[in-house]
């Protein structure tokens, strides 16, 4: 009778460890990215003109309103057309695809930015945020969360009325009014 609960408890134990690695989280991999410049006329809401992800096991990230947020330079959000020759802040965020999860902080390794003319990275990190749900309780996210400068493409009249709009609002910034 103890042989043979002994082999029961064994069995009952491998096969909870088995099931337990069966259903863990696995890396998402290297995420590749491609920022792209060219979003004269895009809106927020036009995602896909903003970011391409080209490999890895991660989605862009719904659960914080809006998976790319983009602000002028004061930090307003923008939430008109996007003007070409004009500087904007973009905020991407990227979560990890279902049955992945992402690293608790980034290498060199995992994660690749490919950037348009005009794109420059400012920071890149890995962020928890506490979301409120449907339920008015909150759920956590972890989110891969890239911050990037971007020149919208245009020509060279286009770039200088940018340029001289930037200033005006930077000028309009430092005021003390």
């Amino acid at each position: 009778m103890r042989k043979t609960m002994a082999v029961l408890l064994a069995a009952i134990m491998l096969f909870g460890c088995l099931s337990v690695t069966a259903f863990a989280e696995e890396p998402v991999g290297q995420i590749r990215l491609h920022l792209k410049s060219d979003v004269a006329g895009a809106t927020q809401e036009d995602v896909q003109r903003f970011i391409e992800l080209t490999s890895g096991h991660a989605v862009l990230g719904f659960q914080w309103n809006e998976p790319v947020s983009v602000a002028d330079y004061a930090g307003t959000p923008e939430s008109g057309k996007l003007v070409a020759g004009r500087t904007y802040y973009v905020d991407y965020v990227l979560v990890a695809a279902e049955g992945y999860v992402l690293p608790e902080t980034l290498t060199d390794g995992n994660l690749v930015i490919e950037c348009e003319k005009g794109v420059t990275v400012i920071s890149r990190q890995i962020v928890t945020a506490s979301v409120r749900n449907e339920t008015g309780g909150f759920t956590n996210y972890k989110g891969l969360r890239v911050y990037a400068k971007l020149v919208v493409d245009g020509n060279a009249i286009q770039r200088m009325v940018g340029i001289l709009h930037d200033l005006i609002l930077k000028i309009r910034a430092w005021s003390l009014y």
